[in-house]
């Protein structure tokens, strides 16, 4: 078992001669096996050991032995340990939750903290092909996809330069038994791992021996599934990732993929580019469903404007050109900032700037859009005020004859509908001077008999100063 655990480690590049490592170790059988592996090895690969114990205190006794017996272990063969003990009753009554979860989410948050501390390149856990056999049922019996039928992988890059390894993976717990015996090591037994009340538990003791009668190499076929799906997966994603870098739209700040782009890509794709953008806005896969995908792709073929939800408080909206992941936001209080002129408004991404130059210093229209001129004596005004889109707003169009909505001037030169309220107006009294980077106010437009002009000029500092 030694040369096989040591074998799947090379081929996996799962480990760094001279890695510092943090094994958990709870006693059990499959811990204690892969400590005492791992104790073996590090004399050829250099590694330096850690053993980190979690006492969730359920067990009364029971659980201070699991402790002691660890601590005991780590002492006899040379390792520091890391013991902590977490009050799972009282943090449940507080926070809510199962068992299982809240001890889960307890235990990987010590071992990110010990390894943090520790400052160790991984975290190795016992998962064994058992283990992995029961993932894939579990995950099947949930309705996931070939993603989530990979089960659990050798190395998870799960906590930004620390992975999470999993040297035993392709061991069957037959096999660590029997290393324990040549080996005569003692081992604790958590008597909670007999009981039906948990549904992994079930499927370990009812489900896997019912598949066993049918396929007495059940365990074995199951781990060489998630082994073939691992592969492919691996596979797929790096197309996805090529084609998220492709649909990404540059035009829309910070989260869009353009329309044209994803539909090109088969549907297998699409759903993952959906899935890998959503890691880099969350930082992971969490309580994305397969719903919130679908409903996501389906606005490939609905009305511009058309949203729906995501978790964490995002929704997804069809733009003209492409699907918009954009934060659900209150509505803020209208912003009227004073304009002087000459002078500055400060806005919250930005400036509008006014200087006053005669008829003689004007050298020309500039070709920035960000930049328009008005007749100043028309204005009539020393002091202007900078808002935003509200509902209700017409102006007069340079160039066009006749006022418009202001809502239907944004669609018809395709502006999209949550950048609306983010574009700065330039108002007089109610009279809107300027659509800032857009479109001038045909009653204010310079003329043959225009003596002193109003130069604006808005400054963007997200997307920086043209």
């Amino acid at each position: 078992m030694l040369e096989r655990v040591d074998r799947f480690i090379r081929e996996n590049h799962l480990l760094t001669p001279g890695d510092r490592l943090l094994v958990a170790v709870s006693g059990g059988p499959d811990s204690v096996c892969l400590l005492h592996i791992m104790h073996r090895l590090s004399t050829d690969w250099g590694f330096s050991l850690v053993v980190a114990h979690l006492d969730h205190g359920l067990r009364g006794s029971a659980s201070q032995g699991d402790a002691l017996f660890v601590q005991r272990l780590a002492a006899q063969w040379g390792w520091p340990a890391v013991i902590e003990r977490r009050d799972i009753k009282c943090i449940i009554k507080e926070q809510g939750g199962s068992v299982q979860d809240v001890c889960r989410q307890q235990r990987f948050a010590f071992l990110r903290q010990a390894a943090q501390a520790h400052k160790v390149n991984a975290i190795l856990l016992a998962h064994h092909g058992g283990d992995q056999a029961e993932t894939l049922l579990l995950h099947l019996l949930r309705g996931a996809g070939s993603s989530g039928l990979k089960a659990m992988a050798p190395r998870d890059e799960a906590l930004g330069g620390i992975a999470y390894v999993r040297p035993l993976l392709r061991e069957s717990k037959a096999s660590i038994l029997a290393y324990l015996r040549q080996q005569q090591l003692g081992y604790r037994v958590d008597a909670s791992n007999a009981t039906l009340d948990y549904t992994r538990n079930r499927v370990r003791l009812e489900i896997m021996p019912l598949l066993a009668a049918f396929n007495p190499e059940v365990e074995l076929a199951l781990v060489r599934s998630a082994d073939l799906l691992y592969a492919e997966d691996l596979y797929l994603d790096q197309l996805a990732t090529e084609a998220l870098a492709q649909c990404w739209s540059l035009q829309h700040d910070p989260w869009a993929l353009d329309v044209a782009q994803l539909q090109g890509y088969p549907l297998a794709i699409r759903r993952r580019v959906l899935r890998l953008l959503w890691q880099q806005i969350s930082g992971g896969p969490q309580d994305l469903s397969y719903t919130h995908v679908e409903d996501a792709l389906g606005l490939l073929g609905r009305d511009v404007g058309t949203r729906i939800s995501w978790p964490y408080g995002w929704q997804v909206r069809r733009s003209y050109n492409a699907l918009v992941w954009e934060r659900v936001e209150q509505e803020k209080a209208a912003i009227a900032v004073p304009l002087p002129l000459p002078g500055e408004a400060i806005l919250p991404q930005g400036a509008i700037r006014a200087s006053i130059l005669s008829s003689r210093q004007f050298s020309g229209f500039d070709p920035d859009p960000r930049v328009a001129y008005c007749d100043l004596d028309s204005l009539a005004a020393t002091e202007l005020t900078v808002r935003y889109w509200q509902p209700g707003d017409s102006f007069y169009p340079l160039g066009l004859k006749g006022s418009k909505k202001l809502q239907d001037f944004f669609t018809d030169v395709k502006v999209d509908q949550g950048k609306r309220g983010q574009i700065p107006l330039v108002v007089r009294g109610q009279d809107i001077v300027w659509i800032a980077g857009y479109r001038l106010d045909d009653r204010w437009r310079v003329s043959d008999k225009t003596r002193k002009l109003l130069r604006l000029q808005y400054v963007n500092t997200i997307e920086g100063e043209r």
